[in-house]
């Protein structure tokens, strides 16, 4: 055992460097890395303005063939996720300037298992949990019956355009590098959000770093994550993120890194967003007009 630790460490480490490597080599060519990125940000950004987008049907079948995982094992990087997920969620709620329900009402976007949903509700806040796989529906729905009349939790298979409600917080974890098209997606998330309420997205960046570690490393080498669950050409940079937040009439709050580290199996907060990040995000108070406008369409 200790041997095979001591092997992957060593990798770990060996690939590490090669990153490293590759990228002081691609800082120092003619085409760096950091213009490859702001071509990819200018390709995302400046994608279709749909109103809407359906969900890609690949990528709920894919989740549909994962579903059963969920909550069959609680050393889950995901499930564990939540010891950073909830503390910057509660920031956020915290540094909203108007008054939220008591309850605050939270809506996550595509929920997955519940993993995150679940918690959130143990914390005491009213959350609507959305998901357009049915079988993920099913299997959250399925452990949060353990709590009935504890929790005030519910689960809906759906997409976020359906949902004509406005919520104090939308959070959307590890979705984005999912969905076929990053900027309608978002926009769809901002529009359920109180005037003056809050975002949350996390997700994986666009960097050899995170293709190493993030794909190649958690989904091939060491069994972290199933494999295939990424692709890396749908990863979204941070750049690109934040800049379709300020878009839709954000502020960005917090933007940090997030660390995973397989051996102590714990998350962490850190200034390094090469793999994982996350984002919060204050909406500006609209005026009354604006509102009126979105209970027009609704």
């Amino acid at each position: 055992r200790h041997y095979f630790i001591q092997s992957n460490l060593r990798l770990m480490a060996l690939a590490g460097y090669l990153c490293r490597r590759c990228n002081h080599l691609l800082a120092a060519s003619s085409f760096p890395l950091q213009r490859i990125q702001e071509y990819r940000s200018v390709s995302t950004s400046a994608e279709t303005s749909k109103s809407s987008v359906p969900p890609d049907a690949d990528e709920v079948a894919k989740f549909d063939r994962l579903s059963s995982i969920w909550w069959s094992d609680d050393k889950d990087p995901l499930l564990l996720m939540n010891s950073v997920r909830v503390p910057l969620l509660k920031s956020l709620l915290s540094e909203l300037e108007v008054e939220t329900d008591d309850p605050p009402r939270v809506l996550d976007v595509g929920c997955g298992g519940g993993y995150l949903a679940e918690e959130l509700a143990k914390q005491r806040m009213s959350v609507t949990a959305i998901d357009p796989s049915r079988d993920m529906i099913a299997i959250a729905s399925r452990h949060a019956a353990k709590y009935a009349g504890e929790l005030d939790l519910k689960y809906e298979c759906s997409t976020v355009e359906n949902i004509a409600e406005q919520f104090d917080v939308v959070v959307s974890s590890e979705v984005v590098e999912h969905v076929p098209c990053v900027k309608t997606f978002v926009n769809q998330c901002a529009q359920r959000v109180k005037p003056g309420g809050g975002l949350m997205f996390t997700t994986i960046n666009r960097t050899l770093q995170s293709w190493l570690f993030g794909i190649l490393l958690a989904e091939h080498v060491a069994g972290l994550v199933p494999p295939g669950t990424h692709e890396y050409h749908k990863l979204v940079p941070p750049e690109v993120l934040t800049g379709v937040i300020a878009d839709c009439g954000f502020e960005v709050l917090e933007l940090t890194g997030l660390r995973f580290n397989p051996i102590t199996r714990q998350w962490s907060k850190t200034s390094d967003m090469s793999i994982n990040y996350a984002v919060t995000a204050i909406s500006a108070q609209l005026d009354d007009e604006i509102a009126d406008n979105f209970e027009e369409i609704y």
